[in-house]
């Protein structure tokens, strides 16, 4: 029997991004997504968390903050685990393949201060040299 584990979310990033250096050349990055649910009163929010793999968690972590809002697709992941009581756990997680930041340019890159828009005057058809 064929199966197909694909997700889809869009949602607000709870915190900053938390980066790990795994060896010299993989980084790992996880954050927790804020989903809502639902419409005005009868709002549901849904945590989820993501892991995010190298060159995604590096954009991730220079480029997204707190609140972000991002579209994400990827894997859903079940992390297992025994406690110290021996106790078993597990949690599921995504696994972001794919991950697209909902926000303006203007949101998510701070600009600096000397890129104000310039008011050119309009060229006259005698200035133009050809």
């Amino acid at each position: 029997m064929a199966s197909f584990n694909r997700v889809i979310l869009a949602g607000n990033l709870v915190r900053d991004v938390e980066l790990r250096q795994l060896g010299e050349d993989k980084v790992v990055g996880d954050v927790p997504l804020a989903v809502n649910e639902g419409y005005k009163d009868k709002q549901t929010v849904h945590y989820v968390d993501l892991t995010l793999w190298n060159q995604t968690a590096n954009f991730a972590s220079n480029y997204l903050t707190k609140g972000s809002n991002v579209l994400v697709e990827g894997r859903l992941h079940q992390d297992r685990w025994e406690t110290e009581d021996g106790g078993k756990r597990s949690k599921h997680k995504i696994t972001v393949d794919k991950l697209i930041s909902l926000d303006k340019k203007s949101d998510t890159v701070d600009k600096p201060a000397s890129t104000e828009p310039t008011v050119t005057q309009p060229v006259q058809s005698n200035d133009v040299p050809f």
